[in-house]
């Protein structure tokens, strides 16, 4: 699964956004379009750690810096120095 798909997982199973997986889009917004609070964002932010084997500081995870769907892949790869295309989007 690529990292793409493997956030939409996170956000569907773990973050509880009922939006289906297939409608997911890199612009959506995740407050507003996926109503995540800040317990989702913290759910999303252990979860991705866990599954990138990543370590995401308190800074690079900011919700200003982290509005959209894209944000979070973009931060993904970065810290997990993959080199993917959005693309699937």
């Amino acid at each position: 699964m690529n990292p793409l798909q493997t956030i939409k997982q996170i956000l569907s199973s773990d973050v509880l956004v009922e939006v289906p997986t297939d409608q997911m889009r890199l612009d959506d917004n995740l407050r507003e379009g996926y109503g995540i609070d800040s317990l989702g964002f913290v759910e999303l932010r252990v979860r991705c750690e866990e599954s990138f084997g990543i370590e995401i500081p308190d800074e690079a995870f900011a919700v200003e810096e982290l509005s959209t769907l894209g944000d979070v892949l973009a931060l993904v790869e970065r810290l997990s120095g993959a080199d993917h295309s959005p693309a699937t989007a």
